[in-house]
Protein backbone atom coordinates (compact mmCIF):
# COMPACT_ATOMS: atom_id res chain seq x y z
CA UNK A 1 0.00 0.00 0.00
CA UNK A 2 3.08 2.44 0.72
CA UNK A 3 4.45 1.69 -2.83
CA UNK A 4 1.20 2.50 -4.22
CA UNK A 5 0.75 5.60 -2.46
CA UNK A 6 4.32 6.82 -3.71
CA UNK A 7 3.44 5.74 -7.15
CA UNK A 8 0.27 8.05 -7.27
CA UNK A 9 2.19 10.67 -5.21
CA UNK A 10 4.78 11.13 -7.89
CA UNK A 11 1.95 10.90 -10.96
CA UNK A 12 1.11 15.04 -9.57
CA UNK A 13 4.21 15.59 -10.43
CA UNK A 14 4.07 15.12 -14.19
CA UNK A 15 2.57 18.01 -15.16
CA UNK A 16 1.72 19.15 -18.47
CA UNK A 17 4.12 21.51 -18.73
CA UNK A 18 6.60 18.64 -18.28
CA UNK A 19 5.32 17.35 -21.64
CA UNK A 20 6.40 20.74 -22.99
CA UNK A 21 9.90 20.21 -21.76
CA UNK A 22 11.20 16.81 -23.32
CA UNK A 23 10.17 13.88 -25.25
CA UNK A 24 7.21 15.01 -27.78
CA UNK A 25 5.44 14.58 -31.36
CA UNK A 26 5.09 17.12 -33.94
CA UNK A 27 2.98 17.49 -37.09
CA UNK A 28 5.09 17.64 -40.06
CA UNK A 29 2.24 19.28 -41.67
CA UNK A 30 1.55 16.38 -44.58
CA UNK A 31 -0.68 14.56 -41.97
CA UNK A 32 2.86 12.71 -39.90
CA UNK A 33 4.03 13.23 -36.99
CA UNK A 34 7.47 13.45 -35.72
CA UNK A 35 9.41 12.61 -32.31
CA UNK A 36 11.98 14.89 -30.63
CA UNK A 37 13.05 13.56 -27.26
CA UNK A 38 13.79 17.32 -26.15
CA UNK A 39 10.50 18.55 -26.98
CA UNK A 40 9.85 22.51 -27.44
CA UNK A 41 13.26 22.97 -26.14
CA UNK A 42 14.55 21.25 -29.59
CA UNK A 43 13.19 24.54 -32.13
CA UNK A 44 15.10 27.48 -33.55
CA UNK A 45 14.42 30.39 -31.08
CA UNK A 46 15.19 33.62 -32.77
CA UNK A 47 15.87 35.32 -35.43
CA UNK A 48 19.00 36.81 -36.81
CA UNK A 49 18.50 37.75 -40.33
CA UNK A 50 16.01 37.26 -43.47
CA UNK A 51 16.31 37.94 -46.75
CA UNK A 52 13.67 37.87 -49.36
CA UNK A 53 13.43 35.99 -52.45
CA UNK A 54 12.40 37.43 -55.63
CA UNK A 55 9.25 36.44 -56.39
CA UNK A 56 8.43 36.54 -52.95
CA UNK A 57 5.16 35.50 -51.00
CA UNK A 58 2.21 37.65 -49.84
CA UNK A 59 2.94 39.98 -46.93
CA UNK A 60 1.17 37.98 -44.89
CA UNK A 61 2.94 34.62 -45.98
CA UNK A 62 6.14 35.97 -45.36
CA UNK A 63 6.49 36.79 -41.96
CA UNK A 64 10.21 35.06 -40.53
CA UNK A 65 9.39 34.86 -36.56
CA UNK A 66 6.85 31.80 -38.57
CA UNK A 67 9.68 29.94 -38.69
CA UNK A 68 10.63 30.27 -35.46
CA UNK A 69 9.64 27.50 -32.24
CA UNK A 70 7.62 24.65 -32.54
CA UNK A 71 5.99 23.26 -35.79
CA UNK A 72 2.58 24.35 -35.77
CA UNK A 73 0.99 24.06 -38.97
CA UNK A 74 -1.90 21.57 -39.23
CA UNK A 75 -1.66 21.25 -43.18
CA UNK A 76 -4.78 23.23 -43.59
CA UNK A 77 -3.11 26.25 -44.88
CA UNK A 78 0.54 28.16 -44.63
CA UNK A 79 -0.20 31.19 -42.55
CA UNK A 80 2.15 29.64 -39.59
CA UNK A 81 4.95 29.36 -41.70
CA UNK A 82 7.65 31.51 -43.80
CA UNK A 83 7.43 31.67 -47.37
CA UNK A 84 11.30 32.61 -48.19
CA UNK A 85 10.65 33.62 -51.61
CA UNK A 86 12.57 32.23 -55.03
CA UNK A 87 16.20 32.22 -53.98
CA UNK A 88 15.49 34.00 -50.01
CA UNK A 89 17.79 33.39 -47.03
CA UNK A 90 16.78 32.98 -43.33
CA UNK A 91 18.85 32.80 -40.35
CA UNK A 92 18.05 31.52 -37.35
CA UNK A 93 19.42 30.81 -33.76
CA UNK A 94 18.93 28.24 -30.92
CA UNK A 95 19.22 29.52 -27.86
CA UNK A 96 17.94 27.45 -24.77
CA UNK A 97 19.35 24.45 -26.82
CA UNK A 98 22.30 23.37 -29.66
CA UNK A 99 22.71 21.17 -32.36
CA UNK A 100 25.50 18.64 -32.18
CA UNK A 101 26.34 15.46 -34.26
CA UNK A 102 24.00 12.27 -32.90
CA UNK A 103 24.16 8.79 -34.64
CA UNK A 104 21.65 8.98 -37.38
CA UNK A 105 19.93 12.61 -38.28
CA UNK A 106 20.85 15.52 -36.51
CA UNK A 107 18.25 18.28 -37.92
CA UNK A 108 15.37 18.51 -39.13
CA UNK A 109 13.27 21.26 -41.69
CA UNK A 110 9.99 21.18 -41.79
CA UNK A 111 8.61 22.60 -45.48
CA UNK A 112 5.18 22.99 -46.06
CA UNK A 113 3.20 24.10 -48.75
CA UNK A 114 1.54 22.78 -52.55
CA UNK A 115 4.65 22.63 -54.07
CA UNK A 116 7.26 21.52 -52.08
CA UNK A 117 10.94 22.97 -52.55
CA UNK A 118 14.19 22.39 -51.25
CA UNK A 119 16.48 24.30 -49.72
CA UNK A 120 20.51 24.73 -49.07
CA UNK A 121 21.50 24.23 -45.69
CA UNK A 122 23.90 26.05 -44.03
CA UNK A 123 25.28 25.26 -40.17
CA UNK A 124 27.79 28.06 -37.77
CA UNK A 125 29.29 28.16 -34.27
CA UNK A 126 29.27 32.33 -34.58
CA UNK A 127 26.84 33.09 -37.13
CA UNK A 128 29.69 34.58 -38.96
CA UNK A 129 31.83 31.40 -40.52
CA UNK A 130 29.49 28.61 -42.18
CA UNK A 131 29.47 24.85 -42.99
CA UNK A 132 27.32 23.36 -46.11
CA UNK A 133 25.74 20.35 -45.04
CA UNK A 134 23.78 20.01 -48.03
CA UNK A 135 20.69 20.63 -49.68
CA UNK A 136 16.99 19.29 -48.48
CA UNK A 137 14.66 17.34 -50.83
CA UNK A 138 11.59 19.15 -50.51
CA UNK A 139 9.00 18.45 -47.77
CA UNK A 140 9.73 17.24 -43.97
CA UNK A 141 13.49 16.76 -44.59
CA UNK A 142 16.61 15.27 -42.03
CA UNK A 143 19.94 16.09 -42.31
CA UNK A 144 22.53 14.07 -40.65
CA UNK A 145 25.61 16.38 -40.28
CA UNK A 146 28.77 14.10 -39.61
CA UNK A 147 30.33 13.94 -42.64
CA UNK A 148 30.98 17.81 -42.43
CA UNK A 149 31.82 18.26 -38.46
CA UNK A 150 33.76 16.77 -35.72
CA UNK A 151 32.23 15.18 -33.04
CA UNK A 152 32.75 17.97 -30.15
CA UNK A 153 31.29 20.82 -32.40
CA UNK A 154 28.39 22.59 -31.11
CA UNK A 155 26.08 24.95 -33.39
CA UNK A 156 23.72 27.27 -32.65
CA UNK A 157 22.73 28.98 -35.86
CA UNK A 158 21.25 27.60 -39.01
CA UNK A 159 21.26 29.32 -42.88
CA UNK A 160 18.24 28.61 -45.09
CA UNK A 161 18.56 29.29 -48.58
CA UNK A 162 15.82 28.74 -51.13
CA UNK A 163 17.15 27.01 -54.25
CA UNK A 164 16.46 29.23 -57.12
CA UNK A 165 16.97 26.67 -60.22
CA UNK A 166 13.82 24.57 -58.69
CA UNK A 167 11.33 27.38 -58.66
CA UNK A 168 7.35 25.96 -59.21
CA UNK A 169 4.31 26.65 -57.54
CA UNK A 170 2.43 30.41 -57.93
CA UNK A 171 4.87 31.83 -55.31
CA UNK A 172 8.33 30.31 -55.77
CA UNK A 173 10.09 29.61 -52.62
CA UNK A 174 10.15 27.01 -49.81
CA UNK A 175 8.00 27.50 -46.79
CA UNK A 176 9.08 26.99 -43.71
CA UNK A 177 7.44 26.02 -40.67
CA UNK A 178 10.28 25.47 -38.25
CA UNK A 179 13.77 24.11 -37.90
CA UNK A 180 14.52 21.45 -34.78
CA UNK A 181 17.69 20.04 -33.64
CA UNK A 182 17.09 16.07 -32.88
CA UNK A 183 20.60 16.09 -31.72
CA UNK A 184 19.80 19.19 -28.88
CA UNK A 185 22.01 19.86 -25.73
CA UNK A 186 20.29 22.20 -23.09
CA UNK A 187 21.94 25.51 -23.25
CA UNK A 188 21.99 27.89 -20.16
CA UNK A 189 23.14 31.45 -20.01
CA UNK A 190 24.42 33.41 -16.82
CA UNK A 191 25.40 36.94 -17.51
CA UNK A 192 28.56 37.64 -15.79
CA UNK A 193 27.76 41.03 -14.43
CA UNK A 194 25.06 39.60 -12.16
CA UNK A 195 26.92 36.54 -11.33
CA UNK A 196 30.37 38.50 -11.34
CA UNK A 197 31.86 42.03 -10.50
CA UNK A 198 33.76 43.69 -12.97
CA UNK A 199 36.86 42.56 -13.80
CA UNK A 200 36.45 39.83 -10.94
CA UNK A 201 35.65 35.78 -11.15
CA UNK A 202 34.02 35.99 -7.28
CA UNK A 203 30.48 34.76 -7.39
CA UNK A 204 28.04 36.68 -5.90
CA UNK A 205 25.40 35.96 -3.01
CA UNK A 206 22.12 35.26 -5.55
CA UNK A 207 23.46 31.52 -6.40
CA UNK A 208 19.88 30.55 -7.12
CA UNK A 209 20.09 30.08 -10.86
CA UNK A 210 23.14 27.89 -10.69
CA UNK A 211 21.56 25.76 -8.29
CA UNK A 212 18.57 25.38 -10.51
CA UNK A 213 21.02 24.46 -13.24
CA UNK A 214 22.83 22.11 -11.00
CA UNK A 215 20.44 19.88 -10.65
CA UNK A 216 19.08 19.73 -14.21
CA UNK A 217 22.80 18.73 -15.14
CA UNK A 218 22.28 15.69 -12.42
CA UNK A 219 19.36 14.87 -13.76
CA UNK A 220 20.45 14.40 -17.61
CA UNK A 221 23.80 12.89 -16.46
CA UNK A 222 25.66 13.81 -19.31
CA UNK A 223 29.08 15.77 -20.30
CA UNK A 224 28.49 19.83 -19.36
CA UNK A 225 30.69 22.15 -21.14
CA UNK A 226 31.64 25.61 -19.41
CA UNK A 227 32.17 28.26 -21.45
CA UNK A 228 33.39 31.76 -20.06
CA UNK A 229 33.21 34.93 -22.54
CA UNK A 230 34.53 38.85 -22.11
CA UNK A 231 33.82 42.11 -23.95
CA UNK A 232 36.77 43.32 -25.78
CA UNK A 233 37.60 46.22 -23.09
CA UNK A 234 41.16 45.26 -22.01
CA UNK A 235 44.32 43.47 -23.63
CA UNK A 236 42.69 40.35 -24.91
CA UNK A 237 45.23 38.20 -23.13
CA UNK A 238 43.79 39.20 -19.82
CA UNK A 239 40.44 38.71 -21.14
CA UNK A 240 41.62 35.44 -22.31
CA UNK A 241 42.13 34.85 -18.83
CA UNK A 242 39.42 36.12 -17.13
CA UNK A 243 36.72 34.00 -18.76
CA UNK A 244 38.74 30.70 -18.08
CA UNK A 245 39.13 32.08 -14.65
CA UNK A 246 35.40 32.52 -14.48
CA UNK A 247 34.44 29.21 -15.83
CA UNK A 248 36.41 27.71 -13.30
CA UNK A 249 34.69 29.35 -10.92
CA UNK A 250 31.47 27.61 -12.09
CA UNK A 251 32.80 24.45 -12.39
CA UNK A 252 33.67 24.44 -8.49
CA UNK A 253 30.16 25.68 -7.50
CA UNK A 254 29.03 22.91 -9.20
CA UNK A 255 31.22 20.07 -7.62
CA UNK A 256 31.23 21.51 -4.06
CA UNK A 257 27.77 22.77 -3.75
CA UNK A 258 25.81 20.70 -6.16
CA UNK A 259 27.96 17.62 -5.77
CA UNK A 260 28.28 16.82 -9.35
CA UNK A 261 31.14 14.93 -10.75
CA UNK A 262 34.18 16.60 -12.16
CA UNK A 263 34.85 14.16 -14.94
CA UNK A 264 31.81 15.18 -16.29
CA UNK A 265 32.40 19.29 -16.04
CA UNK A 266 34.56 20.49 -18.88
CA UNK A 267 35.46 24.42 -19.72
CA UNK A 268 36.43 26.31 -21.98
CA UNK A 269 38.24 29.96 -22.33
CA UNK A 270 37.19 32.17 -25.08
CA UNK A 271 37.64 35.93 -24.08
CA UNK A 272 36.57 38.30 -26.23
CA UNK A 273 35.53 36.03 -29.41
CA UNK A 274 32.28 35.27 -30.60
CA UNK A 275 30.17 38.44 -29.18
CA UNK A 276 26.88 38.08 -29.12
CA UNK A 277 26.52 41.17 -29.19
CA UNK A 278 28.09 44.93 -30.31
CA UNK A 279 30.88 45.67 -28.05
CA UNK A 280 30.18 49.37 -29.01
CA UNK A 281 27.58 50.04 -26.89
CA UNK A 282 27.31 49.55 -22.99
CA UNK A 283 24.60 46.88 -23.05
CA UNK A 284 26.31 45.22 -25.70
CA UNK A 285 29.53 44.63 -23.38
CA UNK A 286 27.18 43.79 -20.38
CA UNK A 287 25.63 40.98 -22.73
CA UNK A 288 28.98 39.45 -23.79
CA UNK A 289 30.64 39.49 -20.31
CA UNK A 290 28.71 36.02 -19.73
CA UNK A 291 29.28 32.41 -18.97
CA UNK A 292 27.33 29.74 -21.47
CA UNK A 293 26.66 26.28 -19.72
CA UNK A 294 26.00 23.13 -22.39
CA UNK A 295 24.40 19.78 -21.01
CA UNK A 296 24.65 16.87 -23.46
CA UNK A 297 22.89 13.86 -22.11
CA UNK A 298 24.10 11.03 -21.31
CA UNK A 299 25.92 9.22 -24.45
CA UNK A 300 26.32 5.33 -23.77
CA UNK A 301 23.03 4.48 -21.29
CA UNK A 302 23.59 1.17 -19.66
CA UNK A 303 21.94 -1.65 -22.13
CA UNK A 304 20.70 -3.29 -19.48
CA UNK A 305 17.97 -0.94 -18.36
CA UNK A 306 14.48 0.70 -19.30
CA UNK A 307 16.32 2.31 -22.63
CA UNK A 308 15.37 0.50 -25.98
CA UNK A 309 12.59 -0.59 -28.16
CA UNK A 310 10.24 -2.53 -27.36
CA UNK A 311 7.48 -4.70 -28.61
CA UNK A 312 4.10 -4.54 -27.68
CA UNK A 313 0.72 -5.73 -28.25
CA UNK A 314 -0.10 -2.63 -30.48
CA UNK A 315 3.56 -2.26 -32.46
CA UNK A 316 6.71 -0.88 -31.20
CA UNK A 317 7.24 1.27 -28.21
CA UNK A 318 10.58 3.42 -28.04
CA UNK A 319 11.92 4.61 -24.78
CA UNK A 320 14.83 7.10 -24.41
CA UNK A 321 15.98 8.28 -20.63
CA UNK A 322 17.93 11.65 -19.78
CA UNK A 323 18.65 10.80 -15.77
CA UNK A 324 15.48 9.60 -14.16
CA UNK A 325 13.17 11.18 -16.91
CA UNK A 326 11.26 9.23 -18.88
CA UNK A 327 10.14 9.69 -22.49
CA UNK A 328 9.05 7.95 -25.70
CA UNK A 329 7.04 7.31 -28.19
CA UNK A 330 5.07 4.29 -29.71
CA UNK A 331 3.37 3.69 -33.37
CA UNK A 332 -0.28 3.34 -32.37
CA UNK A 333 -1.89 7.05 -33.51
CA UNK A 334 1.13 8.95 -32.77
CA UNK A 335 1.29 7.77 -29.36
CA UNK A 336 3.60 9.21 -26.45
CA UNK A 337 4.64 8.65 -23.07
CA UNK A 338 6.43 11.17 -20.82
CA UNK A 339 7.55 9.96 -16.90
CA UNK A 340 9.85 9.53 -14.36
CA UNK A 341 11.53 6.43 -12.98
CA UNK A 342 9.99 5.12 -9.52
CA UNK A 343 12.85 2.94 -9.44
CA UNK A 344 15.37 0.66 -11.33
CA UNK A 345 12.82 -1.34 -12.92
CA UNK A 346 9.43 0.82 -12.79
CA UNK A 347 8.29 3.45 -14.73
CA UNK A 348 5.30 6.32 -13.98
CA UNK A 349 4.23 7.93 -17.11
CA UNK A 350 1.42 9.47 -18.51
CA UNK A 351 0.35 8.43 -22.27
CA UNK A 352 -1.17 10.94 -24.81
CA UNK A 353 -2.09 10.14 -28.34
CA UNK A 354 -4.49 11.87 -31.16
CA UNK A 355 -7.44 9.15 -30.46
CA UNK A 356 -8.51 6.70 -27.33
CA UNK A 357 -11.86 5.00 -26.35
CA UNK A 358 -12.20 8.27 -23.37
CA UNK A 359 -11.40 11.84 -23.86
CA UNK A 360 -10.27 13.80 -21.42
CA UNK A 361 -11.22 17.31 -19.70
CA UNK A 362 -7.90 18.46 -19.79
CA UNK A 363 -5.64 18.54 -23.08
CA UNK A 364 -1.49 17.52 -23.12
CA UNK A 365 -0.12 19.50 -26.32
CA UNK A 366 -3.89 20.11 -27.20
CA UNK A 367 -4.72 16.78 -26.80
CA UNK A 368 -7.40 14.96 -24.95
CA UNK A 369 -6.71 11.66 -25.12
CA UNK A 370 -4.25 10.41 -22.54
CA UNK A 371 -4.27 8.54 -19.01
CA UNK A 372 -1.53 7.45 -16.48
CA UNK A 373 0.22 4.54 -16.82
CA UNK A 374 2.75 2.57 -14.67
CA UNK A 375 5.42 -0.11 -16.70
CA UNK A 376 7.40 -2.83 -15.10
CA UNK A 377 10.18 -4.53 -16.33
CA UNK A 378 11.74 -7.70 -15.35
CA UNK A 379 15.24 -8.61 -13.36
CA UNK A 380 16.98 -8.71 -16.78
CA UNK A 381 14.84 -5.74 -18.91
CA UNK A 382 13.54 -7.85 -21.15
CA UNK A 383 9.99 -8.13 -20.50
CA UNK A 384 7.42 -5.21 -20.11
CA UNK A 385 4.61 -5.33 -18.27
CA UNK A 386 1.95 -2.69 -18.25
CA UNK A 387 -1.17 -1.21 -16.18
CA UNK A 388 -3.12 1.90 -17.86
CA UNK A 389 -6.04 3.84 -17.09
CA UNK A 390 -7.95 7.19 -18.71
CA UNK A 391 -7.33 10.49 -17.49
CA UNK A 392 -6.20 10.76 -13.76
CA UNK A 393 -8.06 7.54 -13.04
CA UNK A 394 -5.86 5.25 -11.52
CA UNK A 395 -3.95 2.47 -13.45
CA UNK A 396 -5.77 -0.57 -13.37
CA UNK A 397 -6.27 -1.96 -17.17
CA UNK A 398 -3.85 -4.32 -17.90
CA UNK A 399 -2.11 -4.45 -21.76
CA UNK A 400 1.12 -3.41 -23.59
CA UNK A 401 3.00 -6.51 -22.35
CA UNK A 402 6.27 -6.75 -24.37
CA UNK A 403 9.69 -7.70 -24.99
CA UNK A 404 12.78 -6.13 -26.12
CA UNK A 405 13.19 -5.99 -29.81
Amino acid sequence: MKTKSILIGLFLIISTSTFAQIGRTYSDGHGGRIFFPFGDISFADDLVSFNKGNPFQAEEYSNPHKALNIPDNDGSGDKNSTGIGHGGELIVKFTDNTLYDIDGYDLYVFEIGGALEPVDVYISKNGVEWVSVGKTGGGFSKIDISEYVNKTDVFRYVKIVDVKDDASGEWPGAEIDAIGAIGSSMNFQLNSSVLFKSGESTIGDDKLSLYKIGEKIKNIGGLTIIEGYTDNVGPSENNLHLSEARAKTIKSFFVDSCQIDSNLLEIIAYGEVNPIDDNNTEIGRLKNRRVEIIVFPKSNPNKNDVVGIWNIESGELHIYRYGNIIAGWYTEDSGEILGELADEHTIICKWVENGSGESCDESINGRNHWGRMIMKFNDDFTVLTTKWGYCASEPTKEGWNGKRK
